[in-house]
């Protein structure tokens, strides 16, 4: 593959076009196609945003890749570190001007801009100051729909997206901490500092609290799309359940997978329901 597709990761900014437009969908129902030009440009910044932050990322963790990911363009030699770095920089710059210069809404450049400080952030130093550092992904992660919300100005049916996906990424992430402690001895994540058993219980916490959350949502829906959406949501909610249970069962893999997934489903519930309103 190209190194500098490569160091996009294509394939994470595919699915970060997908949630921009479940998010569209899922705030404007039918009437999405009233803002198709608003989508495309969003999606194309979504995904020079994403690439960008993943370039960042490589070159951040390039001397560790040498040992942990061989084959990614800057350890395997593909690319120089200074050509990623630049890269990096000219496609988040890059995202940011499409929105300000070609949409007459704002709010999506707001969004994505409080997105990328928060990377950059994250990429400075959150990434190895614990729970902050989760906190700062949970954002990214849920900013997403609240992002695509503001595209097709209405916010307002997203927010419970970007609660969920918010909550459930934090959850998630403190699982990985526990998952990923042996290796991570240079960074001081939240299981490092308090201990497996405590961390857990707080990711289990966080994660219950996304789960009622997700249950307020109901009253945007009527008839069909409410039992659609209760369904939907309830499989999620019982497959992240299980994940929490994995997790407390020492498979911190399948626990922080199974949460994954069942934010999927989560999505998944809220596109139908959109759908059938």
């Amino acid at each position: 593959m190209n190194p500098y597709i490569a160091l996009t990761r294509p394939g994470n900014a595919v699915l970060t076009a997908i949630a921009v437009i479940a998010g569209a969908f899922i705030a404007s129902g039918p009437d999405i196609v009233n803002f198709q030009t608003e989508i495309v440009i969003c999606c194309v910044s979504a995904m020079m945003l994403v690439g960008g932050g993943n370039a960042l990322n490589d070159y951040n963790d390039r001397e560790s890749d040498k040992e942990n990911h061989p084959n990614r363009p800057i350890p395997s030699g593909d690319i120089s570190a200074e050509t990623a770095l630049n890269y990096s920089q000219l496609l988040l710059g890059g995202g940011l001007v499409i929105l300000l210069f070609t949409l007459d809404n704002k709010m999506p450049f707001v969004i994505a801009l409080m997105g990328m400080l928060t990377l950059v952030t994250y990429e400075r130093g959150l990434k190895a100051a614990g729970i902050t550092g989760n906190i700062s992904v949970g954002f990214m992660s849920g900013a997403v729909f609240l992002y695509a919300g503001m595209a097709v100005n209405n916010p307002g049916p997203t927010l419970w997206m970007f609660g969920l996906a918010f909550l459930a990424t934090i959850s998630r992430e403190i699982i990985k901490d526990i998952q990923d402690l042996e290796g991570d001895r240079d960074r001081r994540t939240l299981p490092s500092r308090i201990g497996i058993d405590l961390s857990l219980n707080i990711a289990i916490v966080i994660l219950l609290i996304a789960i009622g959350l997700s249950y307020t949502a109901i009253n945007q829906f009527d008839n069909n799309a409410m039992s659609a959406y209760i369904g939907g949501i309830t499989l999620a909610n019982a497959l992240m359940i299980f994940g929490s249970y994995n997790a407390k069962n020492k498979d911190y893999f399948m626990g922080q997978k199974n949460i994954k997934q069942g934010m999927g489903l989560a999505m998944l519930a809220f596109i139908v329901a959109a759908g059938l309103n």
